[in-house]
């Protein structure tokens, strides 16, 4: 080992990083021992000389070999042990030679130096490790540092099967005698700006989670935030316009405060919300290549594992997760978008949205009431069409609200207006999905929905539908879009109500009058899905369901065919026809559709075949196959003169496995397995 001496830095020791300073050399003299003071007495001159200290005859230098085995080095290249030994004589510093001189001055002045720079270092990794994290307790960043008096505190309602109900009940009857009850102790909010001195470094945390943000500019946002306004607030009101806005403005001054230090008045929230919203106006404009775009939940330091991991929810927790939501749905996700719908309507019934008392004990702006009010109604609203979509159980049902929470104003508006709708459709659903044991005594229920239906029917506004704020200005094409949806979903519970007052769909067929009755309305919902295509540019966020109710009644017309080619052949051929452009003209034009549209055609077209094929020798007329003639519309042409299966090729398959395949690869609305009986 060298002759030199370690020398640690009680400052370093804090860090978990140990440097270690080798070679300081004192220029002092080692203090006299016992053992030297025993050897005899020195003369007075010889005390003033200083003695030379026995380290000093040794080289200031040793080899990597000599250090090891902890033996005098010869200080040359190689040494002289290494030359005996003959192995190899390394050092681990520039080699110098013996006759250099050292000079202490300059050494200790490096060594200063050093201390001080590795003091920097010290606390820059400290500060570092701090930031990424060993600084806030999971998710906690991510609530409000200052929660307002105007924000509620989430709470549980209270059953009349719970004892905090009956002692609620008892300190009523107390105060009635004037008698204090005991009060609650205080539950000790956690505030997360308690903690906002012992970690400096908030502002650079939030420019780095910021950063997609200020990468897109200030004109850039703003764009993509007023596209959200006019284009998805209209469907979806579930943030605050005003706020949103004022976020965007406080993340770009930070740029220019970012220098000064200046205190950050912005939550990481806000940030995580304003990503959310830009994702979902770059989808709805066909800007997929931004990284929100392409992956929002890789961008966002939000994620369910922190929500769930917090104390308490709040209400931006909610809007998070809504907003996830839709834009899963705009990825064609269902159901990942369905699983999303779930946890931020679980939040709600947490926090209390779904009970009228929320709003009344909350102390806050009516603004902010409104506000909270259309988020719970987007919940409701995306969690049934999420599961409409993917066929998988809400999580809201109507037996756990209190119905004036989805009184949303103004009550002309689309949101309104699909929430009645739902309401009606739920029932139903339920209805036909119900085993057929107990679909017998449904006739009377059946008759009330309908009424109902016609009901909300009347009340639907005949011109456009009413804006959710009055600087909210949806454009044309999309309000006319609006309109043919909402009546093509009003149809599409027509029929559902008619397959309802029947156990099952073989069973209505089997009565002439009803199946032509049902034909006419699938046959219908084509041509209101004809005018909804002719209308121009069609929504996102309708054109999925569109898709499926447009399968249902396809469905529906083969299924009958089928059965009685005979009757109802001819009256369902030109619909099919038309149906099938349709679909075609949707997998050509609109990106980011359900790649599985193209093989529905591919089976749609079999199933027609297989009908052909399976009566064509007794209904010769109604089937005239052509054999030469090839089907057209993969090329956008219309179909020829003829019947509903004259150009289609003939499979070799089952029809029923292929009409399983439609409700698989289509996802289809209808539970087909259930209504066919």
């Amino acid at each position: 080992m060298a002759l030199g001496y370690r020398r640690f830095l009680p400052s370093i020791f804090s860090s978990d990083v140990h440097f270690c300073l080798l070679y300081h050399f004192h220029a002092s003299m080692k203090p006299t021992t016992s053992s030297t003071l025993s050897r005899g007495k020195r003369s007075p001159s010889a005390l003033r000389e200083s003695r030379p200290r026995k380290r000093e005859k040794y080289t200031r230098r040793a080899c990597s070999l000599c250090k090891i085995r902890k033996v005098k080095c010869s200080g040359t290249q190689p040494c002289s042990r290494c030359d005996e030994l003959r192995s190899e004589c390394t050092y681990n510093e520039p080699f110098q030679s013996d006759h250099d001189g050292f000079d202490p001055q300059p050494a200790h002045q490096d060594l200063e130096s050093t201390v001080l720079r590795m003091n920097r270092i010290c606390e820059q990794m400290q500060q570092s490790m701090g930031r990424f994290g060993l600084v806030h307790p999971r998710g906690a960043y991510l609530q409000r540092r200052h929660w307002s008096d105007e924000l509620p505190r989430p709470s549980k309602p209270l059953a009349h099967t719970d004892f905090q109900y009956t002692l609620n009940l008892t300190q009523d009857a107390m105060r009635a005698r004037d008698l204090t009850p005991p009060q609650d102790s205080a539950s000790g909010h956690h505030s997360v700006a308690d903690d906002e001195l012992k970690y400096p470094d908030t502002l650079i945390t939030l420019l780095q989670a910021a950063r997609p943000i200020l990468e897109l500019g200030h004109e850039k946002v703003t764009q993509l935030f007023t596209i959200f306004k006019d284009e998805v607030y209209p469907i979806y009101p579930c943030i605050s316009l005003e706020l949103g806005y004022g976020a965007i403005d406080v993340i770009f001054s930070h740029l220019t405060h970012a220098a000064t230090g200046a205190t950050s008045k912005l939550d990481m929230i806000d940030v995580e919300l304003t990503k959310s919203v830009l994702a979902i106006a770059l989808l709805v404009r066909g800007e997929t290549q931004n990284v929100l775009a392409v992956d929002l939940e890789a961008q966002l330091a939000w994620s369910v594992d922190s929500c769930l991991d917090q104390e308490k929810p709040q209400v931006e927790d909610v809007v998070m997760a809504t907003l996830l939501s839709v834009y899963l749905d705009l990825k064609q996700r269902p159901v990942k978008a369905w699983r999303m719908s779930g946890v931020a309507a679980r939040l709600c019934l947490e926090l209390g949205l779904h009970r009228e008392k929320f709003f009344e004990d909350v102390k806050a702006l009516p603004q902010r009431i409104i506000d909270w009010k259309r988020l719970f109604a987007c919940v409701y609203r995306i969690d049934r069409k999420c599961s409409f979509y993917s066929g998988l159980p809400w999580t809201l049902h109507d037996r756990d609200l209190d119905a004036s929470v989805l009184r949303i104003e103004p009550q002309g508006s689309y949101l309104s207006t699909m929430i009645s709708l739902d309401s009606n459709l739920s029932e139903i659903w339920t209805l036909v999905n119900a085993p057929s044991s107990q679909t017998k005594n449904n006739a009377e229920r059946i008759e009330f929905l309908t009424f109902q239906l016609q009901k909300l029917v009347d009340k639907i506004p005949t011109e456009d539908f009413v804006s959710p704020e009055p600087t909210v200005i949806p454009p044309a094409w999309l309000q006319t879009g609006l309109k043919h949806f909402c009546h093509l979903r009003v149809h599409h519970i027509r029929i559902l109500t008619q397959i309802g007052a029947f156990g099952s769909l073989r069973d209505l067929i089997s009565l002439p009058a009803s199946a032509k009755s049902l034909l006419t309305a699938a046959a219908k919902s084509v041509d209101l899905h004809s005018r909804m295509a002719d209308a121009g540019e069609i929504s996102p966020f309708l054109l999925p369901t569109a898709v499926k109710l447009l399968l249902t009644s396809l469905s529906i017309m083969l299924f009958s065919v089928s059965h009685r080619p005979e009757e109802y052949g001819p009256m369902c051929s030109k619909p099919f026809q038309t149906a099938i452009i349709i679909l075609h003209n949707l997998q050509n034009c609109v990106k980011d559709l359900d790649s599985k549209i193209f093989s529905t055609l591919e089976v749609l077209e079999k199933i027609a075949g297989i009908n052909e094929a399976s009566h064509s020798k007794t209904l010769a007329p109604v089937f005239n196959r052509k054999e030469s003639t090839r089907n057209n519309v993969y090329q956008g042409e219309s179909f020829g003169e003829g019947t509903l299966f004259d150009e289609l090729p003939t499979p070799d398959s089952e029809l029923f496995s292929l009409l399983g395949d439609v409700g698989m690869a289509a996802t289809d609305m209808l539970h087909f397995d259930d209504i066919f009986g």
